[in-house]
């Protein structure tokens, strides 16, 4: 099952979506773009526990515009 994490359900005004195949990798991919985008530097314990409990399981529903797993809704 997919997994799919968006970067408003870690807290941030932002419509970016990743999605991937495990779980570690959307994680992965949703940090690296609040680490490019927002700012942000090194993610705590805290930002990885808030990260798994947030992440839907499924089948993704990307857009046209979506690349490699990476969307922007």
């Amino acid at each position: 099952m997919e997994k799919r994490l968006d970067c408003r359900d870690i807290g941030m005004d932002c419509d970016y979506r990743t999605c991937s195949p495990t779980e570690e990798e959307a994680i992965r991919r949703v940090g690296e773009h609040i680490q490019r985008f927002h700012g942000m530097g090194r993610f705590s314990k805290e930002f990885y526990q808030t990260a798994r409990s947030v992440i839907h399981e499924g089948n993704c529903e990307k857009p046209e515009d979506c690349s490699g797993g990476l969307c922007k809704l």
